[in-house]
C-alpha cells in the first residue's frame, strides 16, 4: 500500500470512527506545540518511549509508578533533559487529574492496560499504550469501543509498523513480480542463560511503603510479594502472555501486515519450560498459523540466540530473507538461494521505537490516525493469544471471524 493510500486509509477511519458516535473533530494543534505527557509505569519501555518524546521537545510533567526507585530514576531522565521535575503520582486515577495534562503514556505490565487505557479514555486522553495491547482476548473489544467512543489518537506499542523497510518489503511481497505468498516464517532466539536482564537485583530490598505490591498486582490473585514476579512479570500467566505474546506483538505483525490478512482461522503450538525453572510460561515455544491465504510459523526461544532475529516470506517467484536487526533481501528465485546469487533489493532493519513515537506525537497534534491504531493492535495479539490458548490446552485452536470468537478452547 502507497503511502497516500495508507494515509487516506487513515484519514477515513478517524472520520468514520468520529461520525459513529457522533463526536466533533479535535481540533489540531499547532505543529510547534509542545505536548505535555505523563508515563504510567516507569519501567524500561515507559523509560524509553519518555526519553524519546523528550528529544522531541515535549513535557514529560507528571510519573506514575507503583515503586518509587523507578519514579526517582526515570525523574533524572527528565531533569537531565533540562526540565523541571515531574509530579510523582503512585495512583494512575489521580495523574489522569492533572491539570494541562494532554496526553499519556501506558507501559506497564500487560494485565492492566485495559484499566488503564479505558480510564485514559474517559479522562479524555490521547495515549500511546505498549505491545502487547490486551492480556486476554475477551479485553480487545472493549478497548476498541472506549478509543472510539472518546475520539482519542491512541497508538499501540507495535513499532514496526512505522518501519520504513517494512513498507517497502510489504510493496515487494504485494507485486506481480513476487507471485504468491504461499508460507512465512518469523524468529526471535535470544541467549538469557549468561545474563537475565529481568533477573532481581542481588542487593533489592522490598520495603511496602517504597513498592505498593498490592497496586502491582491489580486483578491478579493475591500473593506475598515475590521479587522474582515482580522483575520477571512477563513470565507469569497471572500477568501476561509470555514469549508468545510479548515477542509476537512484533513478529506477528510483520506476518500479517506483509502477507495482506487481518486474522488467523486456526493456531496451534508447541514448547515448554526447558532452561529457566521459575517460569510459568515456555522460554521454548513454536507458533503455527493458518491464515487460509498462507501458513505462518513463529519459533521464539531465550536459551540459545545463534539464529538473532529474522524473518522469511515464500513466494512462488521470490523470497524475502532477512535479519530483523540488519539487512532485508529480496532475491529473485523460488529455489535454493546460492552464496553467488546477489539480491535484487536490500532494505536496511534498525528499530522502529523513535519513529513510532514520532509518528503518535504528530498524529496527537494532527488528529490523524496513528500507524498502529488499536484495531491493529487487537488483530496482532489475537494471534498470540489463539497460539497461548493452543499450548495451555494441547488442542488446536479455531478463530471464527465472523462471529469472532474461539473455537475449540
Amino acid at each position: 500500500m502507497d503511502t497516500t493510500r495508507r494515509t487516506f486509509l487513515k484519514s477515513t477511519a478517524a472520520a468514520a470512527g468520529s461520525l459513529a458516535f457522533g463526536l466533533p473533530a479535535i481540533q489540531a494543534r499547532n505543529a510547534n506545540e509542545k505536548i505535555n505527557f505523563a508515563v504510567i509505569g516507569s519501567g524500561g519501555r515507559g523509560s524509553k518511549i519518555c526519553a524519546e518524546m523528550l528529544k522531541l521537545g515535549h513535557n514529560a510533567v507528571a510519573l506514575c509508578d507503583i515503586a518509587e526507585f523507578r519514579l526517582e530514576a526515570l525523574a533524572k531522565v527528565v531533569v537531565a533533559a533540562e526540565q523541571e521535575k515531574p509530579t510523582f503520582y503512585y495512583d494512575y486515577r489521580k495523574l489522569l487529574e492533572h491539570k494541562g495534562l494532554d496526553a499519556v503514556i501506558i507501559s506497564t505490565p500487560d494485565h492492566h492496560h485495559k484499566e488503564m487505557l479505558v480510564a485514559a479514555m474517559q479522562a479524555e486522553k490521547d495515549a500511546y499504550c505498549e505491545k502487547p495491547m490486551t492480556k486476554s482476548i475477551d479485553e480487545g473489544a472493549e478497548m476498541v469501543e472506549a478509543v472510539r467512543k472518546a475520539n482519542r489518537v491512541v497508538q499501540i506499542g507495535n513499532q514496526r509498523h512505522s518501519g520504513p523497510h517494512w513498507e517497502e518489503c510489504a510493496k515487494a511481497i504485494k507485486s506481480n513480480a513476487f507471485g504468491k505468498m504461499v508460507n512465512a516464517r518469523v524468529w526471535d532466539c535470544r541467549n538469557w542463560t549468561k545474563k537475565d536482564p529481568f533477573a532481581p537485583p542481588k542487593d533489592f530490598q522490598y520495603h511496602p511503603r517504597k513498592l505498593d505490591w498490592d497496586a502491582f498486582l491489580g486483578s491478579a490473585p493475591k500473593r506475598p510479594f515475590d521479587p522474582v514476579r515482580y522483575f520477571s512479570w512477563r513470565w507469569y500467566w497471572d500477568y501476561a502472555g509470555g514469549l508468545l505474546t510479548d515477542i509476537g506483538a512484533h513478529q506477528l505483525d510483520i506476518v500479517q501486515w506483509l502477507g495482506g490478512v487481518d486474522v488467523p482461522k486456526s493456531a496451534v503450538a508447541n514448547g515448554g519450560v526447558y532452561h529457566f525453572k521459575h517460569w510459568e510460561t515456555p522460554d521454548v515455544v513454536h507458533g503455527v498459523w493458518d491464515y487460509g491465504k498462507f501458513s505462518a510459523t513463529f519459533s521464539v526461544q531465550f536459551v540459545n540466540g545463534a539464529e538473532g532475529v529474522g524473518a522469511c516470506f515464500f513466494g512462488t517467484n521470490q523470497t524475502l530473507i532477512g535479519d530483523a536487526e540488519g539487512e532485508l533481501k529480496l532475491y529473485d528465485t523460488a529455489d535454493k538461494i546460492l552464496p553467488t546469487m546477489k539480491p535484487i533489493k536490500v532494505w536496511i532493519s534498525k528499530n522502529e521505537t523513535d519513529l513510532h513515537v514520532k509518528n503518535w506525537a504528530d498524529c496527537v497534534k494532527s488528529r490523524d490516525e496513528p500507524n498502529s491504531p488499536v484495531e491493529l493492535g487487537q488483530r496482532v495479539i489475537l494471534a498470540a493469544h489463539l497460539a497461548n490458548l493452543s499450548y495451555r490446552t494441547g488442542k488446536k485452536i479455531f478463530w471464527d471471524a465472523d462471529r469472532k470468537e474461539v473455537i475449540g478452547r
